[in-house]
C-alpha cells in the first residue's frame, strides 16, 4: 500500500510538473508569437525618436517656407516644399504638405499656416534598415503630433515596410535608387538646404 501511495504521489507530482511546464512553454510561444507579429513601426522607441526629431527640426528652423513651392499629387499635399539639412549628424529631409479648398502656390505663399496639413520627415540612420536605405519615416500633424493609420498605429519608424502601399513601397520607385524623389532631375521638385553649407558637401553622396 505504501508503495502504491508513493507511486500515486509521484504520478501526481509528475503530472502537475508536466502541466506547469506545458503552460510555461505555451506562454513563451505566445510571447514569441506576439513579438513576431509586432508591426515594423509605431513602437515606443520609434515614437520617442520621432518626438525628439520634431523638437530638433523645429529648433533648427526646418519648418516654414524657405524654398520653391511646387505642385504635386497624392498621397502628399497638392502644394509642397522640401528642405534638407543635418540633425545629430544625420541627413534629414522635411516635406511640408499643403492642401485644402483654394490651395495654390499663391495662396500658400500668402498664408502657409492655413493650408498646412502635415509634415513628413525622412531621417538617414546608419544601420537602422539597410534593406531600405536606412531611412526612418514619420508623419506629423501641424503641431508635431505623430499621425496614425486606420488601425491606430503611429506613423513613425519603418512605416509600411513589406506592405504594397505606404512610404517605403512608394519611395522604392525613385529613379535615383536612394528612395528620394526630390533628388531626381526629371521630377517637378525643388530642394532647399537648411543650415551649415559646409555640411552639404559631406552628405553629397546621400543626395545623388
Amino acid at each position: 500500500m505504501k508503495l502504491l501511495k508513493v507511486a500515486a504521489v509521484a504520478v501526481l507530482v509528475f503530472g502537475l510538473g508536466s502541466t506547469v511546464m506545458a503552460e510555461g512553454m505555451k506562454k513563451d510561444a505566445m510571447t514569441h508569437s506576439k513579438k513576431m507579429m509586432q508591426p515594423p513601426f509605431g513602437t515606443k522607441a520609434d515614437v520617442a525618436y520621432a518626438k525628439d526629431i520634431w523638437q530638433k527640426i523645429s529648433k533648427a528652423g526646418f519648418l516654414g517656407i524657405h524654398g520653391r513651392l511646387y505642385v504635386g499629387g497624392p498621397p502628399h499635399g497638392k502644394v509642397r516644399e522640401v528642405v534638407e539639412g543635418v540633425v545629430d549628424n544625420k541627413l534629414v529631409i522635411v516635406k511640408s504638405n499643403y492642401g485644402g479648398k483654394g490651395v495654390s502656390i499663391e495662396s500658400v505663399t500668402k498664408d502657409p499656416k492655413k493650408y498646412l496639413k502635415a509634415v513628413t520627415v525622412m531621417v538617414k540612420r546608419k544601420g537602422y534598415d539597410p534593406a531600405d536605405k536606412d531611412w526612418f519615416w514619420v508623419k506629423y500633424g501641424t503641431n508635431g503630433t505623430i499621425m496614425k493609420n486606420r488601425k491606430g498605429l503611429q506613423l513613425a519608424g519603418r512605416v509600411a515596410k513589406g506592405m504594397p502601399v505606404g512610404c517605403i513601397s512608394c519611395h522604392q520607385s525613385a529613379s535615383g535608387a536612394d528612395f528620394v524623389f526630390s533628388h531626381n532631375k526629371t521630377v517637378n521638385a525643388s530642394v532647399t538646404w537648411i543650415g551649415n553649407k559646409s555640411m552639404k558637401a559631406k552628405f553629397a553622396d546621400l543626395m545623388k
